[in-house]
């Protein structure tokens, strides 16, 4: 389709971004938003992939901080 994906919300620098794995294909945005701001962190944005790249996603924090620590304290937690 025209413009959609190219260059979307996920533009911006790369130290406000944490690229999520492992997501079961039933993961939608809105849940995987919360579980990432029980970090303590605001999202700005937040996907969850599909088609050949379902199970994958990707959150944009506000500050670098948020991100930093959303990594620390999620990595290897399970959504759900």
């Amino acid at each position: 389709g025209k413009g959609k994906g190219k260059g979307s919300r996920l533009a911006g620098p790369p130290e406000l971004k944490v690229w999520v794995g492992g997501l079961p294909e039933s993961v939608k945005w809105k849940e995987l938003q919360e579980h990432m701001e029980t970090a303590g962190g605001k999202t700005a944005w937040v996907e969850v992939f599909s088609g050949k790249s379902a199970g994958t996603g990707a959150v944009i924090f506000k500050t670098a901080e948020e991100a930093t620590e959303a990594i620390s304290k999620l990595n290897g937690s399970e959504l759900g």
